[in-house]
């Protein structure tokens, strides 16, 4: 009875190790499933914790674009490469074939018994208008017994001198003919150093073309020595232009042009040394030049004007203790007999200082001698001085320049 107690409760208790096992079973299915299910929560969470950190650093941030800067490609330049020429070569073709109809070769001499004309020297003119009027230099027809006029295409003129001053070196000469194309008028005020400047003249008498250089304007404001040692003969040009364009003997009296074909200047002389041509040619300024032709073509000769006094160079010590330019101390008043003259009329006084000429500041006695080149006898004129630092303004007429002076 007690086996089969035993055995029911072993039968029993066999059903419900089964139905445990079978509990087991599902319940270890249970478990498999919420592990797999925590393995799932942990693996999301972990890529949770992974994205975050990955996005805290930017690693999923877009990348920004740079672009880059651009690039300069310099191109490496061969020694032979950096010869070039210092001016485009079709400007000088384009300025040669405009000018050089208008560039005159001019001769000087006399007339035999056989009405011979018998060449003696000359030099180079330029046709200033259509009525035949053409401009040169006062030396080249100075004295000149008879004079003539060969344009490049062979056409001979005989040239009648209409005047010629000394003291700036220009001279006027007419031909008979009424249809000459004048050269351009350029602007001599507005000259500025490196300009091109193209000289073309009729140098050596090589023949009727004449002969074209070019360079630059060097300097402006130069003053010259020319003439010869009597002292009648010599003189001092004021506030020429400077070029190093080749000048010669036999193109004095030629055109100084720029980069527009247009005359700038008359060529006057060339500076030498002991040891030949320094490559240093002079211009007559053409705004001067023109002003002087035209009292030679009025009157047949220049009223130049006359300040009277003997003037020096006044300068200033600056705060570093350098001495500048600034203006002309009146020495004396001057002139012949001892009269006096235009600004010693006005009132100026020995040790008066001029400062201003019309307006414009003078600095240096070059400066002030080149403006009363261009005025005239007779002309008004405006002078501000300083006297103890007190500025006084003088107006009254210029005078005429004595004969002997």
């Amino acid at each position: 009875m007690r086996y089969m107690e035993n055995e029911n409760f072993e039968q029993q208790e066999l059903f419900q190790q089964e139905k445990y096992i079978s509990d087991l079973i599902e319940q270890k299915s249970s478990k498999t499933k919420s592990s797999f299910n925590s393995i799932i929560g942990s693996s999301i969470l972990t890529s949770a914790i992974v994205l975050s950190f990955l996005f805290v650093y930017g690693i999923f941030e877009e990348d920004e674009i740079v672009i880059p800067d651009p690039v300069t490609i310099t191109e490496t330049v061969t020694e032979k490469e950096l010869i070039m020429p210092r001016i485009d070569s079709t400007e000088i073709v384009s300025i040669a074939e405009m000018a050089t109809k208008t560039i005159v070769q001019i001769q000087v001499g006399e007339v035999n018994e056989n009405d011979e004309f018998i060449s003696l020297g000359g030099g180079s003119g330029v046709v200033i208008s259509s009525e035949g009027l053409i401009i040169t230099n006062h030396h080249v027809i100075d004295d000149a017994a008879s004079v003539r006029v060969i344009f490049e295409d062979g056409r001979m003129y005989k040239a009648e001198i209409i005047g010629s001053d000394q003291l700036t070196d220009i001279g006027l000469v007419k031909i008979e003919s009424n249809n000459l194309t004048p050269i351009a008028i350029g602007n001599s005020d507005i000259l500025v150093v490196g300009d091109l400047a193209v000289a073309i003249g009729h140098p050596l008498t090589l023949g009727a073309a004449p002969t074209v250089t070019t360079g630059i304007v060097s300097a402006l404001e130069r003053r010259l020595d020319v003439g010869g040692q009597d002292m009648s003969s010599s003189v001092t040009l004021f506030g020429l232009i400077q070029t190093d364009a080749p000048i010669t003997r036999g193109s004095s009296g030629g055109a100084l042009l720029n980069q527009n074909g247009e005359l700038i200047g008359i060529t006057t002389a060339i500076a030498t040394a002991d040891v030949g041509a320094e490559g240093l040619g002079f211009a007559v300024p053409i705004n001067l030049a023109l002003n002087i032709s035209q009292d030679l073509l009025d009157d047949g000769k220049v009223y130049h004007s006359f300040l009277g006094i003997l003037g020096a160079q006044h300068f200033e010590v600056a705060e570093d203790g350098a001495r500048i330019f600034s203006g002309v101390v009146i020495q004396e008043l001057y002139g012949p007999a001892n009269d006096i003259y235009a600004i010693g009329k006005a009132g100026a006084l020995p040790g008066d200082i001029i400062k201003k000429v019309n307006g414009k500041n003078i600095k240096t006695l070059d400066g002030l001698i080149s403006l009363l080149r261009s005025k005239k006898a007779g002309d008004e004129i405006s002078i501000e001085i300083t006297r103890n630092g007190q500025a006084i303004i003088l107006e009254f007429l210029l005078d005429l320049r004595p004969s002997d002076v």
